[in-house]
């Protein structure tokens, strides 16, 4: 299944470089980063265009290839909103509908902040190999004096027969992904010369 990482849209094409063993830092915001009581490392970054970066972090011992869970940070400087960018978002998972049963999503708003939930799928011969759950938390920031989009997202999959188990637990797990997200108000800070992350827990 495509990876579903670092995406705002359509704004610009999907980027698939090679993997560095050690990925440029272009941004600090924790590493590790803590969520829901797992620690995700910096395992991939990139800066395809001069207004975007992204950073990708997963648990020790998982890959980028075939992980359990991945916690992404992604920067865009630009003068537009979030909105923009969640609108192209559904636009895209409407049109994963028409060849995948599986896709349906969910958008909630709290004063200028958004949360989009969606859940995707991949399949061959009738089958389900992969289930995907993205918690995608888009907020408008202003960094170094400039105008930012900055969206923090967690995937989680499952494979094979853990994914009707994982289906399950989706609705016990959502408010607590919410609130993470919320309280771990990662902003990222860009500094000339290179970073230095701190941990950030929640």
């Amino acid at each position: 299944m495509k990876r579903l990482a670092c995406l705002f849209g359509m704004i610009m094409a999907l980027v698939i470089p090679a993997l560095a063993e050690k990925p440029q830092e272009f941004f600090s915001a924790g590493n590790p980063i803590k969520y829901c009581g797992e620690k995700y490392y910096l395992a991939w970054s990139a800066h395809p265009q001069d207004i975007y970066y992204c950073q990708e972090y997963l648990p020790k011992g998982e890959s980028l290839e075939k992980y359990n869970s991945m916690f992404t940070v992604s920067v865009i400087f630009w003068d537009r909103e979030p909105l923009d960018a969640i609108k192209a978002k559904i636009a895209e998972l409407e049109e994963r509908k028409k060849t995948d049963k599986i896709t349906n999503y969910v958008l909630a708003e709290n004063d200028g902040e958004y949360m989009l939930e969606f859940i995707v799928s991949d399949s061959s011969n009738g089958k389900l190999n992969c289930v995907e759950v993205d918690i995608h938390y888009y907020r408008q920031l202003t960094i170094q004096g400039k105008k930012a989009s900055v969206l923090c997202f967690y995937s989680a999959r499952a494979y094979n027969d853990d994914i009707l188990p994982f289906m399950e637990s989706i609705p016990a797990h959502r408010e607590k992904w919410y609130e993470a997200m919320v309280k771990l108000n990662i902003t990222p800070k860009f500094k000339s010369g290179g970073t230095t992350a701190t941990e950030r827990n929640l």
